[in-house]
């Protein structure tokens, strides 16, 4: 039997760490501070400009949390200048065996030097085209112009800082009236009635005194108060009359859709 031929394995030596981190001068430092603050301030004047061009018709209140609607983002786009392409191959169509169709688009969107390529879709079997209706009564081509809204509110608003995650806060420094910002929000399970305007049918109550709010109360004292008051309980609080000793979590949080959302 023939020996088999030894093969010597050599192991490369691996580089010295001595576990020293790379010292940066003073110089380097304090540029590098000093550019870090310049991004902030950058950064707070867009926002700030970004909210100054909307008003309280371009943002809606989910669930205690405000939106930047369609109308607010197309005004956001043109104060700085954003530009949109479609990308080959899109809009794209699906259809499931029930007849409902899903759109989705996919655009590039560029801000001077930076630029994003996002998607966004709607479909016929969304609860905002499909509750109670059937497939023939939905108007496919509604459905297709929200796919489009979609992706140009994802798009928009990743290229612009500050227009995700705001509080009422940030809305009323900027000028904004939130007591009128229309909304709605949840109960478990369901949104928390067809009608914003009657109390009774809504479902939901003050969680203190226990009388029928409507979803635009509801949702405006959730992202104030982060609970549910009518408005004579905000007013106690308001006043220092009631206090609010424990925040409890809001019952559901919407995910984010863009385009006009449904109110």
């Amino acid at each position: 039997m023939e020996e088999q031929e030894k093969m010597e394995v050599v192991e490369a030596a691996a580089p010295e760490q001595t576990g020293a981190l790379d010292i940066v001068d003073d110089s380097s430092l304090f540029a590098m501070a000093e550019t870090a603050e310049k991004r902030v301030n950058a950064i707070n004047t867009i926002i700030n400009a970004s909210l100054k061009v909307t008003t309280k018709y371009d943002w809606c209140l989910i669930g205690g949390v405000p939106y930047l609607q369609e109308s607010g983002v197309t005004k956001v786009a043109r104060l700085f200048g954003i530009s949109w392409d479609i990308c080959p191959g899109y809009p794209t169509t699906e259809c499931d065996e029930k007849g409902h169709k899903t759109f989705t688009y996919r655009m590039k969107f560029t801000m001077g030097g930076s630029s994003v390529v996002v998607e966004g879709s709607r479909s016929s079997k969304d609860s905002f085209f499909s509750k109670n209706k059937s497939i023939d009564e939905i108007d496919m081509r509604d459905v297709k112009i929200s796919a489009q809204t979609n992706c140009l509110n994802n798009g928009i608003k990743k290229l612009v800082p500050g227009l995700r995650n705001i509080d009422l806060g940030v809305l009323e420094d900027a000028g904004i009236d939130i007591s009128k910002i229309q909304g709605y929000t949840f109960k478990t399970g369901s949104k928390g009635g067809a009608d914003k305007e009657d109390a009774t049918k809504s479902g939901l109550f003050c969680k203190h005194c226990g009388a029928a709010i409507t979803q635009q109360v509801a949702s405006f004292s959730k992202s104030k108060y982060n609970v549910q008051l009518c408005v004579d309980c905000q007013d106690l609080v308001k006043q220092g009359k009631l206090k609010i000793t424990s925040r409890p979590k809001t019952e559901e949080q919407p995910k984010e859709t863009a385009g006009d959302l449904p109110l």
